[in-house]
């Protein structure tokens, strides 16, 4: 996959990182901004969250081939434009420059409308940058989202009962990978491993909240259903984990919070017990 990368090729050779020699704790810092934006401009957009999710990605996608700049909202702008077009949620571009540029209105109480220089700016910058991006993206545009993943495995439920407990923790699932979007995941793990990863996280976190301590996926479920395993699913959670550790390492550039507070070390075996494997299937 064209757009699978190591760890090392985020950790010690982004572009933001040789060119810039932006520390791996600023630059996640800056990603989790430039995914807040997303989300903000997003929702002023009244999009859903399949095209935001797709947006976040060209993102990612972007940033592993170009270093970040001052113009990164311009490039989030664009992205959002893009994932419109894909998704069947257009919004026309003057629409999209409007409400990026009162998003970062550095005067809140006198907002930008399209008379003013700062609209026309954000306005010429996206179209620009629209641009740039599926030059730097080679028109490459395919991603893989977790909404049909999700579809499949509910619609996969034969019990005569629908299963209450199973949807939510589904949902929940599509929930966590949107959180996880803000760090450079699923530009280094397929969308199955990161679901994979994302399923047995909350599956654990419901065994927490039901008092079930035993409670733990069906059998070769993870196989069967994603073509993965916990073993995959553990070395996508170890590498979350290792980008954690650099969200706290700098005083100045905390970021992902909320992940920090949430994730917190699980070895191996258990992974393999929450996915339904015994302990020579991960070997």
């Amino acid at each position: 996959n064209t757009w699978l990368f190591s760890e090392e090729s985020f950790l010690a050779q982004s572009p933001s990182r040789v060119q810039y020699k932006m520390s791996v704790s600023q630059e996640l810092k800056t990603r989790e901004s430039v995914h807040d934006f997303l989300i903000r401009l997003g929702q002023a957009l009244k999009l859903d969250a399949r095209t935001i999710l797709a947006a976040t990605i060209y993102v990612n996608r972007y940033y592993m081939r170009m270093p970040i700049t001052s113009s990164k909202y311009y490039v989030a702008s664009a992205a959002i434009a893009i994932s419109c077009k894909l998704n069947d949620t257009y919004r026309q571009p003057d629409k999209i420059a409007l409400h990026a540029c009162n998003i970062k209105n550095p005067h809140p109480s006198r907002p930008v409308d399209e008379q003013s220089d700062m609209f026309w700016r954000w306005r010429d910058q996206l179209l620009f940058r629209e641009e740039l991006i599926l030059k730097t993206l080679n028109f490459d545009l395919n991603v893989d989202l977790p909404y049909s993943i999700r579809d499949e495995l509910l619609d996969n439920d034969n019990t005569e009962e629908p299963d209450t407990r199973k949807s939510d923790i589904i949902k929940n699932t599509v929930s966590l990978i949107e959180m996880l979007s803000s760090l450079p995941i699923l530009v280094a793990f397929d969308m199955e491993t990161v679901f994979g990863t994302a399923l047995l996280i909350v599956t654990k976190e419901a065994a927490t909240k039901f008092k079930e301590p035993k409670l733990s996926l069906p059998k070769y479920y993870l196989r069967i259903h994603l073509r993965v395993d916990s073993s995959m699913c553990y070395e996508c959670y170890s590498y979350i984990l290792k980008l954690l550790k650099f969200s706290e390492k700098d005083p100045q550039c905390h970021s992902n919070k909320q992940l920090v507070k949430r994730l917190h070390t699980v070895d191996k075996q258990t992974f393999a017990t929450i996915a339904g494997e015994s302990e020579d299937e991960t070997e």
